[in-house]
């Protein structure tokens, strides 16, 4: 009998997302929290990752709780990977930035597939999904615009999910001086948006750590 067509539950339900995506096998480990999380997560809002993508995003947030520092995401958009966080995170503050009116102008750095406004989403909507959490502070405009009350932090953590050049090199200058050591950042989007890849390779390309590429389209570094 083909594995697909045993098993119920957070299994099953597993299985069939593994099929229907299409993601790669190997890194899928059913008994780890993480994919609880991700599963019950993806019926409750949209999460714009692969199961691998959203794993490593959790993995790494556990991972860096005994560095110091809080914890940040710029690019909201439907809250999933913000609330993949939350169940990580512990007490950690976390700190979220979007525009919540979707997309800024991209520029000749970047796809074409990227426009003004897309990703549209609300700030109402996710202080809503993220009601019950603790320790969430929400900074609604165009980063770094709105991180003013952050600059004086340091962080262990920081998901960038911004598609453009402009965002990602705005953002990489604000968050790199205030991560801690050992502090990781996470970027979707590295092999999938030429602006993100540029702005990531331009802006390391005189700094001691990698841009290591990891699962699908995500890149990772961890500061020195």
């Amino acid at each position: 009998m083909k594995t697909s067509e045993r098993g119920n539950g957070p299994l099953r339900e597993l299985q069939l997302l593994v099929a229907r995506i299409g993601i790669n096998v190997s890194f899928i480990h059913p008994e780890k929290t993480a994919f609880k999380y991700i599963i019950r997560i993806r019926k409750e809002t949209e999460m714009v990752l692969t199961l691998n993508e959203a794993a490593q995003i959790f993995n790494a947030v556990i991972n860096t709780i005994k560095i110091p520092g809080d914890i940040a995401e710029v690019g909201v958009y439907r809250g999933g990977s913000s609330k993949l966080i939350c169940e990580a995170k512990g007490n950690r503050p976390l700190h979220l930035f979007d525009t919540f009116e979707g997309l800024p102008d991209s520029s000749v750095n970047d796809s074409q597939r990227f426009h003004k406004n897309q990703y549209l989403s609300s700030l109402e909507y996710i202080q809503g999904l993220l009601k019950g959490f603790p320790n969430i502070y929400f900074y609604k405009g165009l980063f770094p615009t709105t991180a003013g009350p952050v600059s004086q932090k340091k962080f262990s953590f920081v998901h960038l999910d911004v598609d453009l050049y402009e965002s990602t090199k705005n953002s990489l200058e604000f968050f790199y001086p205030r991560m801690s050591k050992g502090g990781v950042i996470i970027s979707h989007d590295y092999l999938g948006s030429k602006g993100v890849k540029a702005a990531f390779d331009k802006f390391f390309d005189d700094k001691p750590e990698p841009v290591i590429e990891v699962t699908d389209s995500q890149c990772l570094v961890v500061k020195c």
